[in-house]
């Protein structure tokens, strides 16, 4: 394959990213929060192997979110979610990476979420919270380079009742002057499901103004209009938004006063936290969706997309179970995916003619790297828990 395409696609180049980056936290939190280096060169001897780790120097963060995409320049936006501390890492030597600059609020925003580069270089940023108590409303936030507050615009509406307005994810509509934003809760009540959330809204870009709010309908009543996780842009700048209850919305009409959304298709789905659909990926004409309900990945042609066609799955084999975080090498055909309970990173390979996928049995052992070991680079600081994980720009 000569490379991914698609909306969020990196620059044009012909060689693979040579490594992944991989954010981990202690799993007993007793030790340092880390970035991991994977060496992600198909070529390498050592492919699929860490090799390098930079502590953070704090504990018991819950390393969470980082860029979805390969960002420009030198840094990586990654955050320490439950003690809403987030980190500006320094990737300009990718074997020694370090913290260039970290943050626990921007003005009085709190509980940074989602992370996604503007043009000019900056970047937007959910934050759930405002104020140092996890506690909606919270708003959306530009940050310049070194994580210092641009601007800020809250997310409170009276369209939408304050207990179920978390700021979750986002996505950037250049050519359209809009953002999308989803709105769930990190779970820090007595219950995952508590309080239900089925709303995105629309954002004017070059003002930060908030313009609207669109609730998801439950078109088939089955409750998959219930926690909206990612939006994405399709290729033909389209919009798509999941849900962790397995449901997938096109947001129409972004441009207009009063945008919609209706549901075009359904994932498999349970009851279960295990079950749920969390991050997506788009790849050309192609949705990769993370579906825990079969322990995989779904693959849509949304070549039409209002009416999106599944075209292939991959059930993932023992010791990768409940895939989460996907993340592409948008200079190959590599697809990056981590798990949420046994905490273990695995590379896919995509065909991107056929839509199908395939676990790269070369990288690591077996075709992936379980997180439970003794030693890192590091030190001897037992099981992480990985999550956000993303590829180094091609050298």
């Amino acid at each position: 394959m000569a490379g991914f395409s698609g909306a969020a696609a990196a620059a044009e180049t012909t060689r693979p990213a040579q490594y992944l980056y991989a954010w981990a936290g202690d799993a007993d939190e007793k030790d340092s929060d880390f970035l991991a280096v994977i060496d992600a060169d198909p070529a390498s001897a050592s492919y699929g192997k860490v090799v390098a780790t930079a502590p953070t120097g704090t504990k018991a963060t819950m390393p969470h979110h980082i860029e979805y995409e390969t960002p420009p320049g030198t840094t990586l936006f990654a955050n320490g979610w439950k003690a809403s501390h987030s980190f500006v890492l320094d990737i300009a030597d990718p074997l020694k990476p370090r913290v260039a600059a970290d943050f626990k609020r921007a003005g009085q925003y709190s509980y940074p979420h989602s992370f996604a580069r503007l043009p000019s270089g900056n970047t937007l940023v959910t934050f759930q919270s405002i104020g140092d108590k996890y506690a909606p409303p919270g708003g959306l936030v530009e940050l310049d380079e070194r994580g210092q507050l641009v601007r800020a615009t809250p997310s409170a509406t009276p369209d939408i009742p304050t207990a179920i307005n978390w700021p979750y994810s986002l996505a950037i509509a250049p050519a359209a002057d809009r953002v999308i934003t989803t709105s769930t809760d990190m779970g820090m009540g007595p219950s995952w499901k508590s309080p239900d959330t089925s709303h995105v809204q629309v954002w004017s870009l070059s003002e930060l103004q908030l313009l609207a709010s669109v609730a998801l309908p439950d078109g088939d009543k089955g409750k998959h209009n219930i926690f909206p996780a990612e939006p994405r842009l399709l290729a033909d700048g389209s919009v798509y938004v999941n849900t962790f209850t397995c449901g997938l919305f096109k947001i129409d009409g972004i441009t207009s006063a009063k945008p919609t959304a209706r549901q075009v298709h359904a994932f498999p789905s349970g009851p279960g936290l295990h079950d749920m659909c969390a991050v997506p990926l788009v790849v050309g004409k192609y949705w990769i969706q993370t579906v825990g309900a079969i322990n995989g990945l779904v693959v849509l042609d949304t070549s039409n997309p209002d009416k999106p066609v599944e075209v292939s799955r991959l059930t993932m084999p023992h010791g990768f179970h409940v895939p989460h975080w996907i993340a592409a090498d948008r200079n190959s055909d590599r697809v990056v995916v981590t798990g949420m309970v046994d905490s273990w990173l695995a590379m896919l390979k995509f065909d991107q003619e056929t839509g199908q996928l395939a676990l790269d049995e070369r990288f690591g052992t077996g075709g992936g790297i379980q997180f439970d070991r003794p030693d890192w680079p590091h030190g001897a600081s037992g099981k992480a828990m990985v999550h956000g994980t993303v590829f180094s720009r091609a050298q």
